[in-house]
């Protein structure tokens, strides 16, 4: 079974996946983040939060995006 998700545009790959994973957790900004993957900033979020994956700025009490 894949985990591939098409959003208005292309889809994401387990690669996608896994540097998303890798670069969340070494504190990257969603700024590199959009370059690495070449997708825009909204699609990062929404796919980070489908995985559970905390991105850089977010407040981990609330959840909310804080920048």
């Amino acid at each position: 079974m894949s985990t591939s998700i098409k959003r208005h545009g292309r889809f994401w790959t387990e690669e996608d996946d896994n540097l998303l994973r890798a670069m969340a957790a070494a504190g990257k900004s969603l700024t590199l983040m959009t370059v690495k993957l070449r997708r825009p900033m909204r699609t990062i979020k929404a796919r980070a939060q489908d995985l559970h994956i905390p991105l850089p700025g977010e407040d981990k009490t609330t959840k909310r995006w804080m920048g």
